[in-house]
């Protein structure tokens, strides 16, 4: 059955618990919402001042005109007007519905009284006791913010009813969210809890300062890793001048992959056109040296749209570390590079975005994640292969 997760509200957030009573608002900032609020505006007024002739009218003909070569635009200019007015307009109604929501949180150092505003109806208001809570849990949920994936670090105290789950820190940075987490588990005398692919791991505080070497020592877990199972297909392996090197075989699209795959064709089409006509195209121009730069900057472009296309993941281990890196073709670039030492966990988690697994690298600065479009299986074996590298 899918884990049902509590939606919080803000991107940044955090509740002081050092002095009490403490109080936070889960809301989304304006940092947020005023952006979005003048984008929207600006929009819809472009839209209404070009249906309006402001873009069209007999007093700015002349600066359309280019000598006989008048073309009729690929959109009538009236159905781009009405696009720009509702898509403004939904933005501002979208920021202002995001404002509207919140949720007041006001812990006293027993009990948690929170005030939950929707966008419809009255607030809404509950009373819980500490105790009740079985936990405190750390996740990650990837969003999309245009063109761009992030990642939103979040440390809730975890109730059974997601409804009563209580959000203590929220942020896109994960710098340091390891200390954070363990943090919170301390003060409030909270096990960790974390969602897997096995179920709820839970760690109790006297383990939270453990490395994981030394925490599989010490709980008589490392015996399972002496082993590891066969390499998978999916996977090749080499070690060589003192590094340890696993490749992913099969290659993976994100967001980046679709968009360089629109910009690859339209490149191709380009550059097919400019080729095939290139003599005629030399003879029209005054300038061949800038015709030939041109070509020469948008192959660049077109090979580097290819790059990212394929993408490919790998892990080296060396001196001590362990890096992720990104393979594109004939190019590398490193993703993230954890130091073993200050490793505490390696587990499999599930994004309750797009409902995958991926492995989480957990260290005393950051997660770094690895193998977010790869089969449960392969992950699992991963997780192993790691372990096995960081205990023999």
């Amino acid at each position: 059955m899918k884990q049902r997760f509590p939606k919080h509200l803000s991107y940044e957030y955090k509740l002081e618990i050092d002095r009490l009573p403490a109080r936070a608002n889960d809301r989304l900032s304006l940092k947020v919402i005023m952006p979005a609020v003048f984008i929207g505006l600006l929009m819809a007024l472009l839209g209404i001042l070009d249906l309006n002739n402001g873009l069209y009218g007999e007093a700015m003909s002349d600066l359309y005109k280019v000598a006989d070569d008048i073309h009729q635009p690929l959109v009538n200019h009236i159905v781009a007007d009405y696009s720009f007015i509702i898509l403004g307009l939904g933005i501002i109604a979208g920021a202002i519905i995001a404002h509207i929501r919140y949720k007041k949180i006001y812990f006293n150092g027993r009990v948690f009284d929170v005030d939950f505003k929707g966008v419809f109806g009255e607030a809404e208001l509950f009373s819980e006791n500490l105790r009740n809570y079985r936990g405190v849990r750390m996740r990650v949920e990837f969003f999309q913010f245009g063109i761009l994936t992030k990642n939103k670090y979040i440390v809730e105290l975890e109730h059974i009813d997601p409804g009563k789950t209580i959000p203590l820190y929220i942020s896109t940075d994960g710098n340091g969210i390891y200390d954070i987490w363990h943090y919170y588990a301390k003060r409030l005398e909270k096990p960790t809890i974390m969602d897997t692919d096995s179920g709820l791991k839970v760690v109790d505080t006297q383990d939270l300062n453990k490395s994981l070497r030394n925490y599989m020592i010490s709980t008589g877990q490392s015996s399972d890793y002496m082993v590891i199972p066969p390499l998978p297909k999916a996977f090749k392996y080499s070690q060589k001048n003192g590094k340890t090197v696993l490749v992913a075989r099969k290659s993976f699209w994100d967001i980046f992959s679709v968009v360089a795959s629109v910009w690859l064709m339209v490149f191709a089409a380009a550059l097919g056109f400019a080729f095939y006509h290139y003599e005629k195209i030399v003879q029209s121009t005054e300038s061949p040296w800038k015709l030939n730069l041109g070509l020469i900057a948008a192959s660049i472009i077109l090979v580097i749209c290819l790059l990212w296309m394929f993408k490919k993941e790998k892990i080296v281990i060396k001196d001590n570390r362990i890096i992720l890196v990104y393979k594109f073709l004939l190019l590398s670039r490193k993703n993230n590079d954890v130091d073993v030492d200050s490793l505490k966990d390696i587990e499999i988690m599930r994004s309750p975005v797009n409902n995958r697994y991926y492995l989480a690298l957990i260290s005393q600065y950051n997660v770094a994640a690895f193998g977010t479009k790869m089969p449960l299986e392969d992950l699992r074996w991963v997780k192993k292969f790691l372990i096995h590298e960081i205990l023999k």
